[in-house]
């Protein structure tokens, strides 16, 4: 249970490492925020995304900075002061979100852990970087005073502090997608979050002016702002398409475009003008507003992620907040591995259900992704993999037709249909070695050329050679196509096609490789 909820009162330990006491109001809920739910909801808001509503021009609206942002800084554009900090900080946790002072005189930063960073006139009132968190934190809000914040987690949870009062959350109840992000209402009186598929949930005087929950998306959302009247807000999605409700105007989008890298959050113009949305790369896309830069390098290079956008509301400028890529891996769970997962399906790297779990077929999907793109195989998503993840596209197969590609050279395994890759999967070839088997010396090599399946066995054949289970023949000499419990990111067969049992589960059930289908071997290691 959320610390928010459990007690009237909530201990936290401030910066000077003291024990402080927040005081709690009681849990207030509107009951049309009750009602809310995710994915139930019909959407009243409109999705002018189309390229050709777009004044987004690459060339003419992202100007670089001299020098590409580093890991946990912030980067001022405008007039918005630079306050700090400057250079890379090592924590515990990396940034996720930001918010400012209304005078622009100061800024609070939190981290995924909730702890918090205030910088110039911003008072630190307390934070959950000392608490054991069910889900990490995804964002924060100021009040209307700016004297206290709310932070929210990836599961709804709302942890308020300082003059910020607890209108409820979502902590315990059971979401469709996670929390991205949270805006506060500008009377000050409540708040809205926001998941991933534009489900809104509405507290306090914040109210309800429609979602895109139960809406297909071409891509997430990732972040929302409210107007300046508090009677609408808008929603950019990650291909920066943007969604508009209430009294919120549409000013333009990035919706439909090639970008370079996802939008990651936006920020409205405190004067209703318009906005500007945020690429993880430091791109910033600004429409009805005007341009002050990105965190882009001259050279076109970003050297940390870009994670939030921050308007100034003095200066009429801006500020970007930088994370880090933080490596996953095998035991890791949860909404960032939910999203990891869902980009490698997207390109077309089999991974079975997405669960949140960094299992066994996620670490083999991401075998594959490494060696599609020249990276070290390791399974685990690093800040090359993570930077490589958000720039791909689908992999490219060296066929037109229908069947399956082998490239020994990368040890990948494509399904392809129509000339489009389909499926690709982390293969282990043969060594290429000399072995002997009954006196007798063979190379234990998979042969190139195009080959057809000729033969199957639904079920488990063992030989002297080892266990193949459910395998498809496409070679003379006992060769396949097979399912096995130990598929490494190098050649280790006898010249057999090894994939996971799960995924050659999929091979057979979906009928990706009937009797008849062409197998195409090529490359060499």
């Amino acid at each position: 249970m959320w610390a928010s909820r459990a007690s009237d009162r909530l201990t936290v330990r401030d910066q000077e490492g003291y024990m402080r006491t927040t005081p709690r109001s009681p849990l207030r809920t509107r009951a049309a925020a009750l009602a809310v739910l995710l994915g139930s909801l019909a959407s009243t808001g409109t999705a002018p995304a189309a390229a050709e509503e777009s004044s987004y021009d690459s060339a003419a609206t992202v100007r670089a900075a001299e020098a590409a942002a580093s890991p946990n800084t912030v980067s001022a554009f405008g007039g918005a002061p630079v306050l700090g900090p400057t250079s890379s900080m090592a924590l515990a946790q990396p940034l996720v979100a930001m918010t400012a002072k209304p005078g622009g005189d100061g800024y609070w930063l939190v981290a995924r852990d909730g702890g918090i960073f205030s910088y110039g006139a911003a008072r630190f009132h307390g934070s959950t970087g000392a608490m054991r968190l069910n889900q990490p934190i995804v964002g924060m809000a100021a009040t209307a005073t700016r004297n206290g914040y709310w932070l929210v987690a990836a599961d709804g949870g709302i942890f308020a502090f300082g003059d910020a009062v607890f209108l409820g959350s979502m902590g315990g109840t059971r979401l469709n997608q996670p929390i991205v992000g949270i805006a506060a209402h500008p009377g000050g009186g409540g708040y809205w979050l926001v998941a991933r598929d534009g489900g809104i949930f509405s507290f306090g005087t914040a109210g309800f002016h429609g979602s895109t929950g139960g809406t297909r998306l071409n891509q997430p959302i990732v972040g929302m702002a409210a107007t300046k009247s508090g009677d609408g807000y808008w929603f950019t999605a990650a291909d920066g398409g943007v969604f508009t409700f209430g009294d919120a105007r549409f000013f333009g989008s990035t919706g439909g475009q090639a970008l370079p890298a996802p939008v990651v959050s936006m920020a409205a113009d405190p004067a209703g003008n318009g906005y500007w949305l945020a690429g993880a790369d430091g791109r910033v896309h600004p429409f009805g507003v005007d341009d002050h830069g990105s965190a882009v390098a001259s050279d076109g290079s970003s050297g940390a992620l870009t994670v939030g956008i921050t308007a100034d509301r003095r200066g009429g400028g801006y500020w970007l907040v930088h994370g880090e890529r933080p490596t996953f891996g095998p035991s890791d769970s949860g909404p960032e591995v939910v999203e990891l997962q869902r980009r490698l399906t997207d390109l077309g790297y089999w991974l079975g259900p997405i669960d949140g779990q960094y299992g066994n077929l996620m670490k083999q999907a991401v075998y594959a992704f490494q060696k599609v793109h020249g990276l070290e195989p390791d399974g685990n998503i690093d800040a090359a993999t993570r930077a490589a993840l958000e720039r791909a596209a689908r992999p490219t197969p060296q066929g037109t037709g229908d069947g399956i590609e082998v490239d020994k050279s990368r040890q990948v395994l494509f399904v392809v249909r129509g000339g489009q890759v389909v499926w690709a999967f982390n293969t282990s070839t043969g060594t290429e070695d000399p072995y002997t088997y009954e006196g007798r010396q063979y190379l234990a090599d998979t042969p190139p050329g195009r080959w057809t399946i000729s033969r199957e066995i639904d079920g488990v054949r063992t030989g002297n050679l080892g266990r193949l289970y459910r395998p498809k023949y496409f070679h003379r000499d006992g060769i396949a196509i097979h399912g096995s419990s130990f598929v490494p990111p190098y050649p280790d067969s006898h010249g057999c096609v090894r994939v996971t049992n799960a995924a050659m589960d999929h091979l057979w059930g979906a009928g990706l490789a009937p009797i008849g289908s062409t197998v195409w071997v090529y490359g060499r290691h």
